[in-house]
């Protein structure tokens, strides 16, 4: 009996160790796919916004590496780690010691929540002290209630009065030169509503800032009867593409910030990042992770979907993504530049 229990075990350890290493081969195959033919919609590009959640299932084997005689499951389990470690390398922001005259900081936040006007965005901004601040989904009537903020921002566009996307809202300490929507849809193929407000922005000293507030439609949920279809929302995302591109070429100071509900795992993220630095590969830390569930977000944030896009003339000096509790599903982004 005890030898028999002794095969018993050598052989489901046998198993386990073939199971790990075909896991690790499907998740080799997985990404050479997803690299060199990725897909823009169905099952598999559903999957790979989920790519590094599929790492989580082998740490069940961890505690059986300290048993005797499990050496290719430890070996399959470490080349599992480099895999993850060599995709998803993480972050280390630079140290931002002191930041040139001439810097801004901008704030962007994807408002949605349960706040009860309980003055989170006021208490963000008193942290932070940006000189922009741009809001998505946001809560018009709570913010024209907030006359302190207003006065600390005199140049604002957030009300329908002022012909602005529902829920978008531009604050700044700079006056605005002019502003304007993203709409040249009129049968709603593509925009289901006015989802792009840019403001042209007098910083003084002769510059100007471009600044797009953008909130593409989600992928998830937003189509009757399909879970997950991503054709308008990258449909809108070329959209911003294109409007971006002209702007670029011109050698306009141009920042593209938002929820634009696309992860860097994404084809269309090549189309929305096309000419641009993103700040948070450049000089942020972590994951940058800036949704999720609201209660767990201090702790990890599910996915990267909030976005500070900076054009080449512009310096990105630091970027930081604050997941503490303010009554969202998205983390704030805070986002330092200087003008070259």
């Amino acid at each position: 009996m005890d030898r028999l229990a002794k095969f018993l075990r050598q052989q489901r350890f046998k198993a386990l160790t073939l199971c790990c290493y075909m896991y690790l081969w499907l998740l080799l195959v997985f990404q050479l796919v997803q690299t060199f033919a990725p897909p823009s919609d169905g099952p598999l590009a559903l999957a790979a916004i989920l790519t590094p959640y599929f790492f989580l299932p082998p740490v069940l084997l961890l505690p059986l590496v300290f048993w005797r005689r499990t050496t290719l499951l430890r070996i399959g389990l470490l080349g599992l780690v480099l895999l993850f470690g060599l995709l998803y390398p993480p972050h280390f922001a630079p140290s931002l010691g002191t930041p040139p005259p001439d810097s801004i900081t901008v704030m962007s936040w994807n408002f949605h929540g349960y706040h009860e006007r309980a003055g989170t965005l006021r208490g963000a901004i008193n942290t932070y002290h940006p000189q922009i601040v741009a809001i998505q989904e946001a809560d018009w009537q709570g913010m024209e209630a907030g006359t302190d903020v207003l006065e600390r921002y005199p140049y604002h566009i957030f009300k329908p009065s002022d012909g602005v996307p529902p829920g978008e809202a531009i604050m700044s300490v700079y006056p605005l030169q002019d502003y304007g929507i993203i709409n040249t849809d009129p049968p709603h193929e593509i925009w289901d509503i006015s989802r792009v407000l840019w403001a042209r922005v007098d910083l003084g000293h002769g510059h100007t800032l471009m600044l797009v507030d953008a909130h593409p439609i989600s992928s998830i949920g937003t189509v009757y009867g399909c879970f997950f279809c991503p054709q308008r929302r990258n449909m809108q995302i070329q959209e911003i593409h294109n409007f971006i591109q002209p702007l670029l070429k011109r050698g306009e100071h141009v920042l593209l910030l938002g929820d634009m509900n696309t992860t860097d795992r994404e084809p269309i993220y090549k189309v929305l990042s096309s000419g641009l630095q993103d700040t948070h590969e450049l000089v942020g830390s972590g994951s940058g992770h800036s949704w999720g569930v609201r209660t767990l977000n201090p702790y990890w944030a599910f996915l990267r979907i909030d976005y500070m896009f900076a054009s080449p003339n512009i310096k990105p000096l630091y970027l930081r993504t604050d997941c503490a509790p303010r009554g969202s599903e998205h983390c704030v982004l805070i986002g330092q530049f200087a003008f070259t």
